[in-house]
């Protein structure tokens, strides 16, 4: 059976990945109160998915790893970084934010195939080529699967990154992943031959 987690709901209108970093603005003394408790006792709480009408059931557990700035209002400037998925089970009461007990929602075993994590990485490599000028390569780690790595580093949607927290097979979140960095891609070649015509009057000069 697994293991069980009394931790604090953070419901945003945001989704956070795995080994993703993001800034938070804490403005309510409830999730100030979060914040505090989660660093005296050095616990994790769980980021969700507001939309609004409720919040999903699946979200990532989160760590704040550093305060910002701290505004005379007690307002925070904070940065989390995304754990592990896990699915919120049963509401739990006592605090003054919302808390609940949420389970780890494991991977299935099967790891992506070589040539479709490489083909990734090209398209990752040659899109942030396209954007910034030069190739970075996107940290890989051993315990953060390189579909979240990769769309971590990438700023879309809500939707996109919720689809991808909720799938379990990293093969089918990889392939979701090469869609949409191919989508950039093509989108950056249409922005850059747009840009093109316009310096030379709708005709783009051939090398």
């Amino acid at each position: 059976m697994p293991e069980l987690d009394d931790l604090g709901l953070f419901p945003l209108g945001l989704v956070l990945l795995p080994g993703e970093r993001a800034p938070l603005h804490l403005f309510e003394p409830r999730y100030r109160q979060l914040l505090a408790d989660c660093v005296l006792d050095d616990r994790p709480f769980v980021i969700l998915q507001d939309h609004g009408d409720g919040a999903s059931p699946i979200g990532c557990r989160a760590r704040f790893i550093a305060l910002g700035r701290r505004f005379a209002d007690g307002r925070m400037n904070v940065t989390v970084v995304g754990e592990e998925i896990v699915r919120v089970l049963e509401e739990t009461s006592g605090r003054t934010y919302l808390t609940a007990w949420v389970e780890q929602v494991p991977d299935d075993a099967a790891d992506a195939p070589d040539a479709a994590r490489a083909e990734v990485l090209d398209l990752f490599a040659r899109l942030v080529a396209e954007v910034a000028g030069s190739a970075t390569p996107p940290p890989v780690r051993d315990d953060i699967p390189l579909s979240y790595a990769i769309a971590g580093m990438i700023e879309m949607p809500a939707e996109p990154k919720q689809e991808l927290l909720e799938c379990r097979d990293e093969p089918t979140r990889l392939a979701m992943v090469h869609d949409i960095l191919a989508a950039a891609l093509e989108g950056a070649d249409r922005e850059r031959l747009a840009a093109a015509r316009a310096r030379t009057n709708g005709k783009v000069a051939l090398p």
